[in-house]
C-alpha cells in the first residue's frame, strides 16, 4: 500500500537547483580558487575574483606565455570537437516520413526538378 509522502519530505528528496548549488559551494570552492589563481597568471578576465565588477582593475602579468597556451589549447579543444571537413549537423529523414515520401509521386517529380535544378 503506497503512503503519502508530506512536503518536508519531498523537499529534502528533490532540493531546488538553488539549495543544491548553495550545497555543494564547499566542494566546488576549492576548484574555483585554483581556477581564479591560474586565470590571473594567464587571462585575468576569464575566470576573475569574487566581487569583480567593471570598474575593478585586473592584474596583468607583463607577459603573454600563459595566454598564447591558453589560446593554444582553447584553439585545439575546438578543433577536435569541431572538426573544420565535417558537418556541423545532418538532416535526415527517416522512418515513417520517408516511407511516406517515397509513396507521394507529387513529392518525387519536386525531387527529381529540384535535384536537377541544382546541378
Amino acid at each position: 500500500m503506497a503512503t503519502k509522502k508530506s512536503n518536508e519530505t519531498m523537499l529534502q528528496v528533490n532540493p531546488t537547483a538553488k539549495e543544491r548549488y548553495l550545497k555543494l559551494k564547499d566542494k566546488r570552492e576549492k576548484f574555483v580558487d585554483r581556477a581564479q589563481e591560474c586565470s590571473e597568471l594567464t587571462i585575468s578576465s576569464l575566470i576573475p575574483t569574487d566581487g569583480f565588477n567593471s570598474s575593478t582593475k585586473l592584474y596583468n602579468p607583463f607577459q603573454s606565455v600563459g595566454a598564447r597556451g591558453v589560446n593554444n589549447l582553447a584553439s585545439k579543444l575546438l578543433l577536435l570537437l569541431l572538426p573544420p571537413n565535417s558537418p556541423f549537423f545532418r538532416l535526415a529523414v527517416s522512418g515513417k516520413t520517408k516511407e511516406e515520401l517515397e509513396q507521394n509521386k507529387e513529392l518525387k517529380s519536386e525531387k527529381i526538378l529540384f535535384s536537377s535544378l541544382n546541378k
